[in-house]
């Protein structure tokens, strides 16, 4: 009984010197990467870019990018035939390690991202430090590294200005969407949906965004836009849709927080109508043994802003059809981003999970023909809106005044 005592008390000694500090990091041992970026190498290699944080300059209110102070990051690139041989490579660059955990964005360059991007996320997946909850966005006509190379005003930090970005025109206006690593994984393991994520663009001179120059001026000569989505199809880009199309696979994907219609007036000018509430369902129906997809969108709405001289918001059934001018102009966007999607026989939507749901014995006959009947298969898209409110006062000054 006292060996057994004397066995449990050295246990307790012992493991009180284990306080869980074996693997503690420093951050002056570590460089933060706070964004990444992948590009078509040469020959059968990968460039991997990745912008890694200044510590001292955030902490001190620094970064500056103009007026001689350090910049808040700084970018490294290498190339190899593998992600993590030229992940090891960038460590010959900088004197510390790579630190994945705090990374928000990967930038994918169009020309790798049209190659395909299957094996671009297995080492992401992989390696403990690395998330997979952070956005992929595909640089538009362009390379990853000029992307993370282009400074940007008002954040200091262009990885987290890109994240910013992303989550704000989700927020905003629905043009184009968050999509993680974890999102794109999950549609490649399911094989049942193909994907989209967000795009990129590098507005105005590319040299000039990479340069401190161009943070100095009012109006930078070189801007980053997040504007619509990019669509794949066999984990291949095949095409970008226009921001209306973009924000028609929004609403199918139930991603619309907030968004502006416009409504053309009988006569001339435009009524502005605020989304402000959107829930989508979708689901498979069957009539003689052919599947269809049910789309049914309810929503709430506000008056934005109207310009309109001869509208009277004091009247009910001008707000009934104004809700129907808002339904109508939804059920466009969706309709073309299916019709545009089915050309292209990528189904972006989920409408194959849909069929499996509604009917597996179906969808087991006639899955390995999918990408044909998918292209045919009709969509009917159902849309109320309840416009409630229409701002502070019914009629506008413009209207007394036109």
């Amino acid at each position: 009984m006292r060996k057994k005592i004397f066995i449990i008390i050295l246990m307790i000694m012992f493991s009180t010197t284990l306080v869980g500090c074996w693997d503690i990091k420093y951050l002056d041992e570590l460089s933060i990467v706070i964004a990444m970026g992948m590009d078509k190498g040469e020959g059968h290699e990968i460039q991997v870019t990745v912008q890694v944080v200044n510590p001292a300059e955030v902490s001190m209110g620094g970064g500056k990018i103009g007026g001689g102070g350090k910049s808040t990051v700084t970018t490294y690139s290498e190339t190899g035939r593998t992600i993590f041989e030229a992940v090891r490579k960038i460590a010959n660059k900088t004197s510390r390690k790579l630190y994945f955990s705090h990374n928000q964005v990967l930038v994918i360059g169009e020309k790798l991202a049209r190659e395909g991007v299957s094996p671009l996320f297995e080492f992401i997946e992989r390696d403990p430090e690395v998330r997979t909850d952070f956005y992929v966005v595909v640089a538009k006509g362009a390379r990853a590294s000029d992307v993370l190379k282009t400074t940007t005003p008002i954040e200091k930090i262009p990885g987290a200005k890109i994240h910013k970005s992303v989550e704000n025109a989700e927020k905003n206006l629905g043009t184009s969407y968050g999509v993680s690593v974890k999102d794109i994984i999950e549609s490649i393991g399911s094989k049942k949906k193909q994907f989209a994520a967000g795009s990129i663009e590098i507005v105005g001179d590319l040299k000039m965004g990479a340069s401190k120059q161009n943070v100095e001026k009012i109006d930078p000569l070189t801007t980053l836009k997040i504007n619509s989505m990019a669509v794949f199809k066999d984990e291949k880009l095949v095409d970008f849709f226009d921001p209306k199309e973009s924000r028609g696979i929004a609403w199918t994907q139930d991603k619309i927080k907030n968004t502006v219609i416009n409504i053309p007036c009988k006569n001339e000018g435009n009524i502005a109508v605020e989304v402000i509430h959107s829930s989508t369902r979708m689901k498979a129906k069957f009539q003689q043994g052919q599947p269809f997809i049910v789309i049914r969108i309810d929503q709430e709405a506000n008056i934005g802003e109207s310009l309109c001289p001869d509208i009277d918001l004091t009247d009910k059934e001008t707000f009934t059809q104004l809700g129907k001018g808002t339904e109508e102009q939804i059920k466009k966007e969706i309709l073309d981003a299916v019709k545009k999607a089915q050309k292209l026989k990528t189904d972006i939507f989920g409408f194959a999970d849909a069929v499996y749901k509604a009917n597996p014995a179906y969808w087991k006959k006639n899955k390995t023909n999918w990408n044909d009947l998918f292209s045919k298969i009709p969509v009917q898209i159902e849309v109320d809106t309840e416009i409630r409110r229409d701002g502070t006062r019914n009629k506008s000054y413009y209207m007394t005044n036109t």
